[in-house]
């Protein structure tokens, strides 16, 4: 069988994909999305390449959904998830996210944005303080990866990329300091966080936290 491994022309955080003859085949693609609140879905799937989950999010606003460093869904969760509310824009947190984001603007034929120092193939760039659609409030993050970027919501939600994670068994955690521009900065910059109020704080790697969110990240900083 002629298999060959190539790098995903969608970049999906350095995933491979195998190629054979008239297929592709994307290892890592999520089976099924979770609702840990009303307006947010959430889904997640392990990256061998990377050796840790890749999570993202679509956030049901008054615009319609918009997709948060999206990753690939099967075909049938993505068919569900469409019910709650048309497609309306794809947010990419940093430089290392564009993940399935073209393909998703491919199929939907929506918006890429993104802060211009990810330095990704966008349709919009956003900068520090500006309301983006589905009323989302963009939060600079200097000191983690590249255009980094949180987005806080009016609805009580946080949203970030890389500057936090969630995953077992650190739990809530900074970015460790081998991946960040300048770690000191970037703690400085969380606090920037703390500005906003919110329950509700999904990551790009881990499971989200659905109560008592800026409470715990003030633990954090503190």
């Amino acid at each position: 069988m002629n298999v060959q491994m190539t790098k995903s022309e969608s970049s999906f955080d350095g995933a491979f994909v195998i190629r054979h003859s008239s297929f592709v085949i994307h290892p890592m693609v999520a089976e099924e999305f979770q609702l840990p609140t009303s307006r947010v879905a959430f889904w997640q799937a392990y990256e061998p390449a990377v050796k840790c989950d890749l999570s993202c999010c679509a956030v049901r606003t008054s615009r319609g959904l918009v997709f948060i460093d999206p990753i690939p869904l099967a075909e049938e969760a993505l068919e569900e998830l469409l019910q709650l509310a048309p497609p309306t824009a794809i947010v990419c947190t940093n430089g290392n996210h564009a993940r399935a984001a073209a393909d998703f603007r491919a199929r939907f034929s929506i918006p890429i944005l993104a802060h211009p120092d990810a330095a990704l193939e966008i349709d919009q760039t956003i900068s520090d303080g500006e309301t983006i659609p589905g009323g989302f409030t963009v939060i600079t993050l200097p000191g983690a990866g590249a255009g980094e970027i949180g987005l806080h919501s009016a609805e009580g939600t946080m949203h970030v990329g890389d500057a936090l994670t969630n995953i077992e068994p650190r739990g809530l955690a900074l970015l460790p300091e081998k991946y960040c521009s300048d770690a000191r900065e970037l703690r400085r910059s969380l606090g920037k966080l703390l500005r906003f109020e919110f329950e509700i704080l999904t990551f790009a790697h881990g499971l989200p936290l659905v109560a008592n969110a800026r409470r715990r990240l003030e633990e954090l900083l503190a």
